[in-house]
């Protein structure tokens, strides 16, 4: 979001961004959608260009910390994300799918030299229980796990979604493309105190209703039955 916000202002068509690892499939996408020259660079040569002042360069502040949530801001920032990604806006706000985002895999990269950190997807924290809920069969209930989803994809699975499901993760911020009004449960485990709350803000920054749903332990199973519950509020 914050890249695609400085493309609007700039006008630059030709950059270099620091390798992302799985993360790069968006900027490969924003390059091939918007026709924008994209270089990835290793993140040691970012590095030696940012510090040695090398080369023209900015830092991008990024635009997840809940202190600073404005929902002009964020709805700025997806409408950016749409017209560079080609990405149309839902017709109608009366969507009915509940999305349960199950973390079912994790990422090789992860184990590699390339990574900063060596922990991903179900690895780092799951729901090992969460793929045997039952709901009401009237209901469209989808599981998925967005590692496995393409981006245009995911976008477009949550943008027609008015109850997601997830475990504290960066799979819950798909709520952005969610319609306002539409609810949200956090699966949380304990977290540390600086991010307990992040996906509670931005939902309430969103206009979504939020829910949360308490996992003793990152790989603990959860109460289905509690869960169905919120589901059907």
């Amino acid at each position: 979001m914050p890249l695609s916000l400085w493309l609007d202002q700039s006008g630059e068509s030709k950059i270099s961004v620091r390798d992302c690892g799985p993360m790069n499939i968006w900027f490969e996408l924003l390059a091939k959608s918007s026709a924008i020259d994209i270089e990835i660079v290793p993140p040691g040569s970012a590095l030696h260009s940012v510090i040695g002042d090398r080369t023209k360069h900015v830092v991008l502040a990024g635009m997840d910390d809940p202190k600073t949530f404005r929902a002009a801001s964020l709805q700025s920032g997806l409408n950016s994300i749409r017209k560079h990604l080609n990405i149309e806006r839902p017709n109608t706000n009366t969507h009915n799918r509940t999305l349960i985002v199950d973390r079912t895999t994790s990422e090789d990269f992860y184990h590699g030299p390339e990574s900063e950190t060596h922990m991903s997807g179900r690895e780092r924290r799951h729901v090992p229980n969460l793929s045997e809920i039952s709901i009401d069969p009237q209901l469209k209930v989808e599981i998925v796990d967005f590692a496995r989803v393409h981006p245009i994809e995911q976008i477009e699975l949550a943008q027609e979604t008015n109850t997601m499901v997830a475990q504290h993760g960066a799979g819950l911020v798909h709520m952005l493309w969610m319609p306002s009004g539409s609810r949200v449960i956090e699966i949380a485990p304990p977290l540390p105190p600086q991010v307990e709350k992040i996906f509670e803000r931005l939902a309430a920054t969103l206009g979504h209703r939020y829910c949360r749903l308490q996992q003793e332990g990152v790989h603990a199973p959860i109460d289905l039955e509690n869960l169905e519950r919120l589901i059907l509020q």
